[in-house]
C-alpha cells in the first residue's frame, strides 16, 4: 500500500512539474475581503484540472443585520477549452464541499421547489449553520493580459444539497420538541461560485 502512494505520489508531482500550471486569486471576493484561491494544472491540449477555495470568516456583518458570514467552499473541477493554450471559453464539470453560517441568499437560487416566495431571511438576524454538497458544470472566459497574466470571467451553477440548523442569535428556533431533528435539509438549483480570476501561468516557456 504504502509503495504505491509514494509511486503515485511520485507520478502526481511529476505531472506537475512538466504541465502547464496555473495559480489565481479572485479579484471580485476579494473586494469584500473574501479570499478565493485556486491552482490549475494542464492535463491534454484542451482540458485542465483546477482545485479552488474560498473562505469567509467574519463574525458580524452590517448589511446583513449584523448575523455571521462564515463560509468555507472547496472544489474540484475538470475544464474543457476552445483552444490549446487553455484560453478562450471554457466549461466543465465541478463538485464541491462547505460549511456555512450565514442568512440564506436568496438572490443567488434558481429553483427552489418549496421556496416561500413572500419571505426573505434579510427581513431579521436569523440565519442557518450547516454543510452542503454542490453538484454542478462552471462556464467561463480567459483572456491573456501578458505572457504570464490572464483574466479569467466565470460562474458556475447547480444542485446544492444542505444539511443545517436554523438560529436567531445564539437561540436555536428550528427546533420541535414534538418532531425533533437534529438537522433540516433543503435542496436547491443555485449560483454558487463565480467572480473575475487573476491568473499568473507558471511553466510558459514548456507551452510556446
Amino acid at each position: 500500500m504504502f509503495r504505491n502512494i509514494t509511486i503515485f505520489s511520485l507520478l502526481f508531482v511529476y505531472q506537475i512539474i512538466n504541465s502547464q500550471v496555473e495559480v489565481k486569486t479572485n479579484l471580485l471576493t476579494s473586494i469584500l475581503l473574501v479570499p478565493n484561491f485556486g491552482v490549475e494544472i494542464k492535463v491534454n491540449k484542451k482540458s485542465s484540472f483546477q482545485i479552488d477555495f474560498l473562505g469567509s470568516f467574519w463574525d458580524s456583518v452590517e448589511p446583513l443585520n449584523n448575523s455571521p458570514f462564515h463560509i468555507n467552499q472547496n472544489f474540484i473541477e475538470y475544464r474543457i477549452y476552445k483552444n490549446e493554450d487553455l484560453t478562450g471559453f471554457f466549461y466543465g464539470p465541478n463538485i464541491g464541499y462547505g460549511m456555512f453560517t450565514m442568512q440564506k441568499p436568496n438572490f443567488a437560487i434558481i429553483y427552489d421547489h418549496w421556496r416561500d416566495k413572500n419571505y426573505s431571511s434579510s427581513d431579521d438576524n436569523s440565519y442557518k449553520s450547516g454543510r452542503a454538497a454542490f453538484y454542478g458544470i462552471t462556464f467561463g472566459y480567459k483572456k491573456k493580459i501578458g505572457k504570464n497574466f490572464a483574466l479569467e470571467a466565470f460562474v458556475g451553477a447547480g444542485l446544492t444539497q444542505s444539511v443545517y440548523r436554523s438560529y436567531e442569535g445564539l437561540i436555536r428556533t428550528d427546533f420541535n420538541e414534538d418532531n425533533p431533528r437534529d438537522f433540516d435539509k433543503s435542496g436547491e438549483v443555485a449560483i454558487y461560485k463565480g467572480g473575475l480570476m487573476l491568473v499568473y501561468k507558471f511553466n510558459s516557456k514548456k507551452q510556446q
